[in-house]
This record gives structure tokens, sequence and C-alpha cells, in this order.
């Protein structure tokens, strides 16, 4: 036996002197730790998309991404303009980015359009109806070079209406802004019609599909006689929202909204997912981008979890009382 490896010294040395040429542990390996990757990112603004962006780099953190040593994020904000998101995503393919994060519907649109010759992996998030828009086949299996999360806004509207009635028990007319362009908004404003009808409340509707229209829908919300205002499926207000809340509040007027970022900052309650929380949950897609699986076999994720955030400051200086009851089923009160 000894024999035997003595004769076989030297191919053991000859394959030991290929191992080291190739590099085992190969420089490959190596360098595959080291290597910096680059994630677009185009948002619309507003507290609750920004929300989303921390929640993306949060989560990233956590699967040991270190921002500026093995990833770099390219940022665009188009400061709550729908006109200027086409140069936005424009502006980070020139960065030549390994993946592009899109928040929101309009956003994937245009991101959709501007790389479909191009094949740059796409993750979504905060889009309603990704089957609907055409950005993926199906949810189980995407196709293309798309994969993302789900906000579920559409589904979501007739909890959040039944939610509203809760805290709101005289609530027989809502309002709600849509815009005309955008046709997952449009879809929405269709399917809370159907709802209102099921429920037994009367709709008003208003149409903005930039900010100047909803800068003047926003002033003359008073003008509509509704009992409240219903957030449904619309971009443009989430990244304009300020401007609502501050005068549901002066004009008091209860606000039920999709996010709890926009509660935060002085609507009455919502009921869905957590921005944040949407962008954390993203970074596992991303990583799996960045390591090589491709977006179109990753299934479209739904958020993980759904909050009920009623805020007690603001119920108290629109002079609604919410009951004891409704307050204990909420997952979180600002007080």
């Amino acid at each position: 036996m000894f024999k035997s490896l003595i004769n076989r010294t030297p191919l053991i040395i000859i394959y030991l002197l290929v191992l080291t040429t190739l590099g085992y542990p190969t420089e490959e390996l190596e360098s595959a730790k080291k290597k910096q990757y680059k994630v677009g990112i185009v948002y619309m603004g507003g507290k609750s998309f920004s929300q989303t962006v921390e929640g993306l780099k949060a989560g990233m953190r956590n699967l040991g991404y270190k921002d500026g040593k093995n990833i770099v994020y390219e940022v665009v904000n188009t400061s709550g303009s729908k006109e200027k998101i086409a140069n936005a995503v424009k502006e980070v393919i020139e960065k030549k980015v390994n993946v592009i994060y899109a928040i929101t519907t309009p956003v994937t649109k245009e991101v959709q359009r501007l790389t479909e010759d191009k094949l740059i992996p796409v993750v979504f998030s905060v889009v309603a109806d990704p089957v609907g828009s055409k950005f993926v086949k199906s949810i189980k299996e995407p196709g293309g070079n798309m994969t993302g999360v789900t906000n579920l806004a559409i589904e979501l509207t007739e909890k959040r209406l039944e939610m509203f009635k809760r805290i709101v028990p005289n609530l027989k007319k809502v309002m709600w802004i849509y815009d005309p362009n955008a046709d997952v908004s449009v879809k929405a404003a269709e399917h809370a019609r159907n709802v209102c009808k099921k429920m037994g409340i009367s709709y008003v509707e208003i149409k903005a599909s930039n900010q100047d229209e909803l800068l003047k829908v926003i002033t003359s919300i008073k003008n509509s006689d509704a009992d409240g205002i219903l957030h449904i499926t619309n971009a443009l207000l989430v990244a304009n929202n300020k401007l609502l809340i501050d005068r549901t509040k002066k004009e008091k007027v209860p606000y039920f909204t999709t996010d709890a970022e926009i509660v935060e900052e002085g609507a009455l309650a919502n009921y869905g997912p957590n921005f944040y929380d949407i962008g954390r949950q993203s970074a596992r897609l991303v990583d799996k981008v960045l390591t090589g699986i491709k977006p179109g076999t990753i299934p479209v994720e739904a958020p993980d979890k759904y909050d009920f955030i009623i805020n007690l400051k603001t119920a108290n200086a629109i002079d609604i009382k919410i009951s004891e009851n409704v307050l204990s089923m909420a997952t979180r009160v600002v007080k």
C-alpha cells in the first residue's frame, strides 16, 4: 500500500499544482466576496416611499451588504412628480446598475418601458396589481426581467372601508382622489365603487393627474360634503400626502389611508402593510437577483404582515371619539 502511494506521488503533486494554478480556493470566489454591486433606486418622494428605501437598505445590511463597500445605491427621487420619472430611470440606467429597485406602479411602468431591450433585472415594490399592469405573467412565475412585492392595495379596499366605518360609525359618504392617467388607480376607483355599493355607502370621486391638479383638489375637499376621505391606490397622492393631511386636519375631515407612515404624519388611521417593512422584505429578492437568480423565476411576494394603526392625537384634533373596543383592535395607537 505504501509502495503504491509512492508510485502515485508524482500524480498527486501534479494534481496539487493544477489546483494551485487554478487558485483553490479560486481567485474568482475571493473576488466575488469583494465585488461591489450597484443598485439603482427610483421613487416619487414623500415620507412613505422614503421609508421603503430605508427599509430596503436595512434589509440588505441584515443580509451582509455594507453600504459603500460591497454595495452602492444610486437613488433618484422625483419629488412627487410623475413627469420626472422617465429621466430618473434613465439616470440610474446610465450608472450601469446591477439591478433597479422600482417603487410604485408609475415608476415600474417607466422602468419596464426603458429596460425592455437592456435586460436589466428589476425588483418592484408598492405595486398594487403586477399582473394587471402587465409587469409579470403570473404571481408564481413572473417571467421576463421583473419580480417584486405587491402591496395588495386594491384587494384591501373593503377591509379599509370596514375599519373606517368602525372608527366613524356615522360614515355614510366617502370621497377619494384617483389618477385618471394611471390604469391601476382607475381600476382601484372602479373597485372602490363596487365596495361602496355593496356596503351601502355613497361616494364622490375626484380626478387629479398631476401635482397642480392635486393641489386644487385638496384645497377644495370641504366642498365634497363627504363624511371622510378614503385613500385608494394613487402613487401621486402618496408622494404628496402631507398636503392632504394638513388640509383634512384643518377642515376636520377624517382621513383613512393605506400606510403607517401617513398615519404617523397625521392621517386618522390606516390598514395595510408598512412601507418600511415592504422595503425590508424586498431586500430578499434583490439579494437573490444579485447572486445570479433570474427575476422571472422568483415568485412575486405579498406583504409579510398588516397593521391597523390609529392616530389618537388626530382623532382628538378633529373631534372624533373612538370607542375603546376599536382602539383595542389596533396594532398600534399614536398618542
